[in-house]
């Protein structure tokens, strides 16, 4: 038998997947170093709120838990690296980072990618007019700010998060006008029945409704956000079913929060060149990955949430088996002592897995949209893209994202197609009658963010430029 391997191993993000893993990953004996953006653990679900957050927000499991991710993680002996941004990798990954103290590298290691989600937009005619922000951007600044978006909201998209975003309207004693939901009525009657196998969400499930019903806020299913219009006292909302687009609701509200579901972060590896597939259920693009998160690359592991969107409980049991996995493919655990450490972890996760799988056609139950949109409506914010300009391109020819890029500048923007790209590719689909897979993805390119131009070039005088001779007369 080889000796063990204990080279370095790079965990890049910092919630609850990724500091599950280098927590085990240290334990197993690793020298591990934890990159991520935020000023501390815990990254969505458990990001760690502000003083006034704490004092105006009820004590919830996400504070707690937060907490409770945060101590271990102060404990054990990873190396953290936080407010810091991975914004490039070579092929070799290597990893180009930026932090507090300005640009930096990480030779090459083990990665291990556990940078969660992107919530998915999908455009409507407004939806760049201010008071408008995505469910996960509303949900932040109330949970971890301790602020409402406005005093009355209009809260719309697909998924849970649309109801836990409208819980903690309530919460702080804000108004909920409406809430629409792409999603049919009976797809959540049948979520219901499959909570049974995971009792603390049925419970708080349970919980949120029975909240939204006593308030009695008006909800519409399968209806979709179709106009929204700054006025002297905040917006004016259109809402239009989705089946029958002619039967429409009109909202006053101070802000909307929007968002269609979440897909996994996949511009690190993409970029890495790791194999990626079209989920066809969650109508995203994700690495393919086996359960311990092992990748067509050997070095690459994906865990949590990047891997597959399936909530808090499953993105904690990936970490670890992730952390095991690795250990057992260097030589520090036997393939034995492998199957008893994930004995019971699998078993959870496989119990779970159904239960995650049937909420991914509510989170993208507003596929259908971006076929309808009207001309007018800019798809791509960044560089001010419309509908009318990308239906041009398909019937000039173009047939996949990046000859639409190409031709029209959609996704060419600072977001790189973050916030347009699901808009893009339903839009191209309709249009041409292509599959998903056909239509692809924007490539991912470098940097992956904006970076400061006194980021790259330091700082220098004049006079530490060198010149050139001047030509002789």
């Amino acid at each position: 038998m080889s000796s063990p391997d204990f080279s370095p191993v790079t965990v890049i993000g910092g919630g609850i997947a990724g500091a599950t893993s280098a927590i085990a990953l240290s334990r197993h004996g690793f020298p591990v170093t934890l990159i991520d953006e935020q000023p501390a653990a815990g990254g969505q679900i458990f990001r760690a709120p502000s003083p006034y957050a704490r004092q105006t927000v009820r004590p919830n499991h996400e504070f707690s838990g937060g907490d409770a991710l945060r101590q271990k993680l102060a404990a054990s002996p990873v190396d953290v690296r936080f407010s810091t941004r991975v914004w490039g990798l070579s092929p070799t990954l290597t990893l180009d980072l930026i932090g507090p103290d300005g640009i930096d590298q990480l030779p090459p290691s083990t990665v291990v990618v556990a940078n969660g989600a992107t919530e998915r937009f999908l455009p409507f005619q407004g939806w760049t007019t201010p008071r408008l922000t995505g469910l996960a951007g509303a949900s932040i600044l109330m949970r971890n700010g301790g602020t409402l978006p406005g005093q009355t909201v209009v809260v719309a998209g697909s998924g849970p998060l649309l109801f836990s975003v409208a819980h903690q309207v309530l919460e702080l004693g804000g108004k909920v006008a409406a809430i629409v939901d792409a999603g049919h009525r009976s797809d959540w009657l049948r979520l219901g029945a499959m909570l049974s196998l995971d009792p603390a969400r049925l419970t708080q499930a349970t919980s949120w409704m029975l909240r939204l019903r006593k308030a009695g806020i008006p909800i519409h299913h399968r209806a979709h956000i179709s106009a929204a219009q700054e006025t002297e006292t905040g917006l004016l909302l259109t809402v239009s079913e989705i089946d029958h687009p002619e039967r429409r609701h009109v909202y006053a509200a101070d802000a909307a929060a929007c968002g269609y579901g979440l897909k996994p972060s996949t511009l690190i590896t993409r970029t890495a060149g790791v194999q990626h597939r079209h989920d066809p259920v969650g109508g995203y693009l994700e690495p393919v990955t086996d359960v311990a998160g092992r990748t067509s690359r050997s070095d690459l592991y994906v865990t949590g949430d990047a891997a597959g969107i399936r909530g808090m409980a499953v993105a904690r049991l990936r970490g670890l088996i992730t952390a095991h996995a690795i250990a057992q493919d260097r030589g520090v655990i036997s393939p034995q002592t492998y199957e008893t450490l994930t004995r019971a972890p699998l078993r959870q996760l496989r119990r779970l897995e159904a239960v995650s799988r049937r909420m991914l056609p509510l989170m993208n139950a507003g596929s259908a949209i971006p076929a309808h949109l009207q001309d007018e409506t800019i798809v791509c914010r960044c560089e001010r893209v419309k509908a009318a300009t990308l239906r041009s391109a398909v019937e000039a020819g173009a047939e996949d994202l990046n000859q639409l890029k190409a031709w029209t500048r959609c996704g060419m923007g600072p977001c790189q197609g973050r916030m347009c790209e699901d808009s893009a590719r339903g839009l191209l689909t309709a249009a041409c009658g292509n599959t998903p897979e056909e239509a692809g993805s924007f490539t991912a390119r470098m940097p992956f963010f904006p970076l400061p131009l006194t980021a790259v070039t330091g700082t220098f005088a004049y006079s530490d430029i060198p010149l050139p001779k001047a030509a002789p007369l």
